[in-house]
């Protein structure tokens, strides 16, 4: 009898031995098929084609090491996504973070600095319509991919976050960048609801009076802010003493760079604004966190929020 079962329970075991070898196998088999699918994703990613600001169609034909930003903004940007390690040149007016003064200058007030640039060795460079049209051509001409980055809204801004995300593999970092800006933006917007709106003006210089008006961020922040601009016209103009009076802010709102805040309640106009009157005038901490095309415009957000409904924010 003991043969008989011993008859029985060999092949089992050879069953049970050859089903373990395929399994394993198998699994082998579609182990090394996603690391062959994944080496190709990562393969076909590059060349890359990207359509920018202007619509124009830029193929990168590698992922972008060496990268030249032409715009503060988009500095930012790259610095925030944690790639700031393949910044190489950047202008004169970069401030922020604080690492990026130790980046060679390669523009400034009279534009692009071709030789400045072409020194770096760049394989990617982030313009904007101020880096210069001529400047810009020269350097696709030398066979440098330019990609034009101009955002002038907030959906502009996640429009560049995703486009550098993507053209630097940070894909994930991008995602949380955008995801946090929103949850933010939400905030502010669900404490403001059913406030009552605030007339504001936005001096951005005294001498000459020169504001924000529609098609600008201030604009934008204020409005999400639970305020209204009182300039209706578009981009930076000057704007009359008269209107200004005849408008009658509720709040002044300005910059550290714009002029004295004692010169401004003594100015003519101003100082027979309410704004004046109720000592609603306000200075942002910085300019740049309420007019660069960066993630920091949440900030401004914040303070702009704070100074004109203090009673859900304070």
């Amino acid at each position: 009898m003991k043969k008989i079962k011993n008859i029985f329970i060999l092949p089992l075991i050879l069953i049970l031995v050859f089903s373990l070898v395929a399994c394993t196998n198998e699994v082998k088999l579609e182990s090394e098929n996603e690391v062959l699918k994944s080496n190709q994703e990562i393969e076909v990613k590059f060349p890359l084609t990207i359509t920018d600001f202007l619509d124009r169609k830029v193929t990168l034909i590698k992922e972008p090491k060496r990268i030249v930003s032409l715009a503060p903004s988009t500095t930012e940007l790259l610095y925030a996504l944690g790639v700031g390690d393949k910044v190489v040149g950047v202008t004169e007016y970069d401030d922020y973070p604080p690492e990026v003064e130790k980046v060679p200058k390669v523009g400034g007030y009279k534009g692009a600095n071709i030789e400045a640039i072409i020194a770096q060795n760049p394989d990617l460079i982030l313009a904007s319509n101020q880096s210069g049209k001529e400047e810009i051509e020269t350097l696709e001409n030398m066979g440098i991919p330019v990609l034009v980055m101009e955002a002038k809204n907030i959906e502009g801004i996640y429009k560049s976050i995703k486009l550098l995300a993507e053209i630097t593999e940070a894909e994930e970092k991008g995602e949380e960048i955008i995801n946090g800006m929103k949850t933010e933006i939400n905030k502010i917007k669900e404490k403001v609801e059913g406030l009552p709106t605030i007339d504001v003006f936005y001096l951005v210089f005294l001498d000459g009076n020169w504001t924000a008006g529609k098609g600008t961020f201030i604009d934008e922040l204020i409005t999400i802010a639970g305020g209204r601009n009182i300039v209706d016209l578009e981009g930076w103009p000057q704007y009359s003493i008269e209107e200004l009076v005849k408008k009658n802010p509720d709040v002044i709102i300005t910059a550290p760079h714009a002029g004295n805040v004692e010169d401004i309640i003594k100015a003519e106009g101003y100082k027979d604004t309410d704004a004046v009157k109720n000592g609603n005038i306000f200075v942002v901490s910085d300019d740049n966190i309420i007019s660069r095309a960066s993630s920091r415009l949440v900030l401004g957000l914040k303070e702009i929020a704070e100074f004109l409904h203090p009673e859900v924010f304070n």
